[in-house]
């Protein structure tokens, strides 16, 4: 699906209505979302199976574990069965970053594959590898194809003024949607982030997703609401993180602390 034309005012920004496959970012609840990896086809179909029976909306397919990357008829294969399983459940490709230049170059390939092949609904790029050639040629082939541009970052201990930063410096390489992970290690960290994310969500154009891993982070991803955070994420079962709470325990927090209007 093309991202919508229209726009929708916030605060005096222009957000950007934006829709990852069928899925509208920018509109109603925080979306729950599952990471989804696995070493075999077999594994993520099983897996998917089981994601297409919760409450989750969008799954982002961690790809290091798989082990046919370098097999490409069956990559574009696997990935076109998880689209048959999810149906309309939107499907996001992404690597965790690159130890190497050889690992990066294998992932823009993998990326290219999924993207010419009209795969996946969008790519999650890690920040670190959009100053890299081959980051041009693969948004252009991603606008050609209408598939969504999700950049990310993943950070340790940071301030909110310096997380504000880092989302505005991620919006700034053109994507349709900015991710910031913190790797949690105290309460600290989690409010940080999401005084951060709540900054972002008022001067950003895009919409903003904030993830924080340990368990600490159950308390950011039930609080898409109150910071603006457009996905949340938890866990099916064993898939997805641990950490996290479960989606459905995620939508009934969502829907306990909806908004009151006028209060």
């Amino acid at each position: 699906m093309a991202r919508a034309v229209r726009m929708m005012m916030k605060a005096g920004i222009i957000l950007k209505e934006v829709t990852i496959g069928e899925l509208a970012l920018t509109t109603g609840m925080p979306k729950i979302g599952v990471v989804l990896a696995g070493a075999t086809r077999e594994d993520l179909i099983r897996k998917a199976g089981q994601i297409l029976t919760s409450a989750a909306q969008i799954v982002v397919w961690r790809l290091n574990p798989y082990q046919e990357l370098d097999n490409r008829a069956e990559l574009v294969n696997t990935a076109s069965q998880l689209q048959q399983v999810l149906g309309t459940i939107p499907l996001v490709a992404t690597f965790t970053m690159a130890a190497d230049a050889d690992e990066l170059a294998e992932y823009y390939q993998t990326y290219q594959t999924l993207v010419n092949n009209r795969s996946v609904a969008a790519v999650d790029v890690d920040i670190a590898m959009v100053n890299q050639p081959d980051f041009m040629t693969l948004t252009q082939q991603m606008r050609a194809n209408k598939i969504r541009l999700i950049t990310s970052q993943t950070v340790t201990r940071a301030s909110t003024t310096e997380l504000v930063t880092t989302y505005q410096t991620l919006a700034a390489t053109g994507a349709d949607v900015v991710r910031v992970t913190v790797e949690s290690q105290d309460a600290q960290d989690v409010l940080a982030l999401m005084a951060a994310t709540e900054q972002a969500h008022r001067q950003l154009a895009v919409p903003v997703i904030a993830t924080a891993s340990g368990k600490m982070g159950r308390y950011n991803g039930i609080c898409g609401q109150l910071t603006g955070s457009a996905v949340t994420f938890g866990h099916v079962g064993h898939v997805g993180d641990q950490n996290q709470l479960t989606v459905s325990q995620i939508k009934q927090a969502l829907q306990i602390l909806v908004p009151i209007e006028g209060a």
